[in-house]
């Protein structure tokens, strides 16, 4: 045990480094405003050359007019102008006949191609959470970690559970507000003058999977310098007044609502962006031709390709359903499809694939998604097998002693499907939607889905739920299934909820298979 001295010896020592840190903080603090200065005064020099430049070119143009004046191209005194010739000392001029000329023209402004657009989309988990989590950081509101820019505008989402609290605007001004978002303007320094159009709209994603728009489109103008750090929204209110809450309601309010899907609130923001237009003499846009470039048509025109089987070479067989396709726009987006119809496979001849483990619409939406690299024909496939068996598009599980086809149910028979054919981006698309449908009931099939397909980002979901409803989940029937058939599964939940990392996990698979493998040898 150290002695008294020792001990006085390791405090005097820990005291002279909190002294010689805290002359550092100090040093810093004044280094941290030099550097400030120093960027204030780099826009400062900024704006001067962007004034500079503008005058010399104004310049330019007058030393070219009056060239011009001196060699008599232009001005108001030309020989033969009408206030010079003809009428001089009150005399009127007899005017020479001419011949009368005919013209047509044509003009377009276009004022929108100088506006910008984006589309922010943000999500608050564990929305149940977030006033506690507000309390213990001790903060009013909680904003986005990432930002969206938009044209020379920087958009924050802010979310205010508390009614009542004041939220500092632009120029200093508060107000109330529940969600809305906070611009900065890019490069304030050279052009705070400048004025700045914004529009917003607001979208809180429903419970069945669709944006619904909250509040009407909302619209903002005005001069750089007075939008920074403004604070928009649908329900932004004065601080007499309290902040009427997404569609009315206020937080208690909404987390029991259709807004908030497992603990999720997801709020979508698009915003378009107008700047001041940097062209000389005018802060309009240039006048230009306007030539419309029609959409692309790709997509469409291999769909339409395979919906009328044209110039087909190869036959799936889908529980004795067939459909027809083309092999190298398959192989094109499947190395799987390459060296099963090109590498000298059975199907490389016969041109016949069997498939028995696939309903054949959910093998035709594959397909489309296929010729068009477009998820809206997995939604319209998911919606389509939900609808036939009179379940909704946000239901996870039967509730009867029947099982149903639920929405959960067919992305794992899709995320199967993606993963046997090597297709990474619906793989990734899969595991995402997936998470969102991650109940009691349905995680461990998840579970073991995710595994059987390398879908580690899903896992990984999957245990973090196991681990925070572990008393809800243990008692369920399909727990007690994946503790007898699942042994693997079984060491990565319990691996998992010690806090083991991912690398020691490995070693100890690695491990319990050598040890399976080893028992089956010796049986």
């Amino acid at each position: 045990m150290a002695t008294a001295a020792e001990v006085q010896a390791e405090l005097a020592q820990v005291q002279s480094s909190i002294q010689q840190a805290t002359q550092r903080e100090s040093q810093l603090i004044q280094a941290v405003q030099e550097a400030k200065e120093r960027q204030r005064l780099r826009r400062e020099v900024d704006a001067a050359k962007s004034a500079l430049f503008f005058k010399e070119v104004g310049n330019t143009n007058l030393s070219g007019l009056r060239a011009n004046i001196d060699a008599d191209r232009s001005g108001p005194h030309l020989v033969g102008h009408a206030a010079d010739n003809n009428l001089q000392r009150g005399r009127v001029h007899e005017l020479p006949l001419q011949t009368g000329t005919r013209s047509q023209a044509h003009s377009e402004m276009n004022c929108k191609q100088a506006v910008s657009t984006g589309t922010f989309e943000w999500k608050i988990t564990g929305m149940s959470w977030l006033k506690e989590t507000l309390d213990q950081a001790d903060e009013p509101i909680a904003w986005s970690p990432e930002c969206m820019t938009a044209g020379n505008v920087e958009l924050t989402a802010y979310y205010c559970p508390f009614p009542d609290v004041d939220i500092v605007s632009a120029n200093g001004e508060e107000c109330h507000v529940t969600l809305g978002g906070s611009v900065n303007i890019l490069n304030l320094g050279r052009c705070h003058d400048d004025k700045t159009v914004i529009r917003y709209r607001f979208y809180i994603l429903h419970r069945d999977g669709h944006y619904v728009q909250w509040g009407e489109e909302g619209q903002v103008c005005g001069a750089n310098e007075d939008l920074e750090d403004l604070v928009f929204g649908p329900d932004v209110t004065s601080t007499s007044q309290t902040a009427s809450g997404v569609f009315g309601l206020q937080h208690k309010e909404l987390l029991q609502s259709e807004w908030v899907n497992n603990d999720t609130l997801t709020v979508k923001i698009e915003l378009e962006v107008r700047p001041t237009t940097r062209s000389v003499g005018s802060n309009l846009p240039p006048r230009k031709q306007s030539i419309q470039v029609p959409e692309a048509t790709i997509s469409s025109k291999f769909l339409s390709l395979f919906e009328g089987e044209r110039c087909t070479d190869i036959t799936f067989n889908v529980k004795g359903e067939s459909i027809k396709a083309h092999s190298q726009v398959l192989a094109a987006r499947s190395e799987v499809f390459q060296r099963q119809f090109f590498g000298g496979l059975q199907e490389s001849v016969s041109k016949e694939v069997t498939i028995e483990d696939m309903e054949p619409k959910i093998f035709k939406g594959f397909l489309k998604f296929l010729y068009t690299d477009g998820l809206e024909h997995i939604e319209a496939t998911i919606k389509k097998c939900l609808e036939e068996n009179g379940t909704s598009s946000d239901s996870t599980g039967s509730t009867g002693s029947v099982p149903s086809t639920t929405k959960a149910s067919i992305l794992q028979d899709i995320l199967a499907m993606s993963h046997k054919y090597q297709e990474l981006r619906l793989l990734a698309w899969c595991q995402q939607q997936l998470c969102t449908y991650i109940t009691e009931r349905e995680v461990c099939s998840v579970l073991c889905q995710a595994h059987l397909c390398e879908a580690q980002q899903l896992e990984a979901a999957c245990l973090d739920y196991i681990k925070e409803h572990f008393s809800k989940i243990a008692p369920t029937e399909e727990f007690a299934r994946l503790t007898t058939e699942w042994p693997e599964l079984m060491l990565k939940i319990s691996l998992h909820a010690q806090g083991v990392s991912s690398e020691e996990t490995a070693a100890a698979l690695s491990t319990q298979q050598a040890v399976r493998k080893r028992k089956r040898e010796a049986s």
